[in-house]
């Protein structure tokens, strides 16, 4: 019984995360995490930024969380407009920056454990 009811919950969940949405939804949605990867430009992409460590660090990892949502938002509704394009840019993106943390033996998950903020 354990086991069928924790089979459902999973089921649950994932249609739950699998939600279709309407143009507009994904719209704002993905505008909302475009909104983060322009915040974290001033930190990571400005030179001679006087961030931190610790605020640079932040700010890769909300980044990388919002590539990684604009992502799944396009895989979950491949047929609206430009979601597979942006389906294909943020996975280039993620891609390069696995490689990256990959070649300095970390990985996103470990690098940003308790960073993400949702």
């Amino acid at each position: 019984m354990k086991l069928k009811l924790g089979a459902l919950i999973f089921c649950m969940m994932s249609l739950a995360r699998a939600e279709t949405l309407t143009q507009q939804q994904y719209d704002q949605q993905i505008q909302h995490h475009t909104e983060i990867i322009k915040q974290t430009k001033a930190i990571l992409d400005t030179p001679g930024s006087k961030a931190d460590a610790e605020q640079q660090s932040q700010a890769l990892c909300d980044r990388l969380n919002a590539y990684e949502q604009i992502a799944q938002l396009s895989k979950d509704n491949p047929e609206l407009e430009l979601s597979s394009i942006r389906l294909m840019a943020s996975e280039l993106y993620l891609n390069q920056q696995k490689a990256s943390l990959g070649n300095a033996g970390m990985s996103i998950a470990v690098f940003c454990s308790g960073k993400i903020k949702q």
